[in-house]
């Protein structure tokens, strides 16, 4: 079997699985993040297989908020006082767990960019930047802050475009009320130099 063969074989078998476990909504969202990683792969020099995986991937642990916090807290993972307050941010945490024992998925970076896409960091990895970006720029995505700018800019200039997706998460936030997560507001402020 070619390595192409068994990249394809692989996709497929974790498409299946997470057609199974995911509501229909996520699994569509899920393909259009997979899709457009690749995508962006392609344009910023980036493995493209790489970003497609961690496209796939990236929601395996999106559950209700109690499930979420229960299922880290069972697996021991690091959880801090934000994420106590808001569950939701450890999804990404979460999934990279699931993508490393549940699909059997070893390569640091992919599971690097699984972990960090919902909040980011300083100085990320060109695939960490492109799978924060694709989670928000997917073709299924709609009324979101910004869609359409940041669209526009997410193959011109990958650093200000994820630069516009973290002024968006920090907007939505403050709209309703809430604290935003330490890492999302170093994102932000990190990544406003390249606006």
């Amino acid at each position: 079997m070619s390595t192409e063969e068994s990249v394809s074989s692989k996709y497929s078998q974790i498409r299946h699985a997470i057609r199974e476990t995911l509501d229909r909504r996520r699994y569509h969202h899920s393909i259009g993040v997979a899709y457009t990683a690749s995508c962006l792969a392609m344009c910023y020099h980036a493995d493209p297989d790489k970003a497609f995986l961690a496209g796939l991937l990236h929601d395996v642990a999106k559950y209700d908020r109690e499930s979420i916090l229960m299922r880290a807290e069972k697996h021991h993972l690091e959880i801090t006082k934000t994420e106590y307050a808001e569950p939701m941010l450890l999804h990404g945490k979460l999934g990279a767990y699931y993508a490393k024992e549940k699909y059997g998925v070893t390569d640091p970076e992919i599971l690097s960019a699984i972990e960090l896409h919902t909040v980011g960091k300083p100085a990320m990895s060109t695939l960490e930047m492109i799978l924060y970006l694709a989670d928000y720029i997917e073709p299924n995505r709609v009324g979101l802050s910004c869609l359409k700018e940041i669209r526009s800019e997410a193959f011109v200039n990958l650093k200000k475009a994820v630069y516009l997706v973290a002024k968006a998460c920090e907007e939505h936030v403050r709209a309703k009320g809430a604290v935003m997560d330490e890492r999302g507001l170093a994102t932000l402020e990190y990544y406003k130099q390249f606006a």
